[in-house]
């Protein structure tokens, strides 16, 4: 039985496509999988139904568009950037250092906030 063996140039070929195969296999990083699991069982949390409460609550002294801070949470589509790009995630619930304004946010509530960021921040 004679065995045959692929070409150098085959083996090449195949070396340098899987180099450049690889990295655009690879799934983007997603800045809010950092951080805490969600602990809260059968959590229903979504925007509209409880984040926006609790934002108008605890962000909008600052978050207003009139207030201190430059951002504008008063809509989903103001504070989404933030959600998106894990800076929510990190200050409230890691960090734990928002809101600054002298209101107090309990545990439970920033348990509901990584839950819901965990959850894909639904609306």
């Amino acid at each position: 039985m004679k065995l045959i063996l692929p070409s150098a140039t085959l083996i090449t070929a195949l070396i340098i496509s899987s180099i450049f195969a690889l990295p655009s296999c690879k799934k983007d990083k997603d800045p809010n999988d950092k951080g805490p699991d969600c602990n809260i069982s059968n959590a229903d949390l979504s925007y509209n139904k409880n984040m926006k409460s609790l934002i108008d609550r605890v962000c909008l002294s600052c978050h207003s568009g009139a207030g201190p801070g430059p951002r504008d949470y008063r809509t989903f589509a103001g504070i989404k950037p933030v959600l998106d790009n894990g800076e929510v995630l990190e200050r409230v619930v890691i960090k734990k250092d928002m809101p600054q304004s002298g209101i107090t946010m309990s545990q439970a509530q920033r348990d509901s906030v990584n839950c819901w960021i965990k959850a894909g921040y639904p609306q």
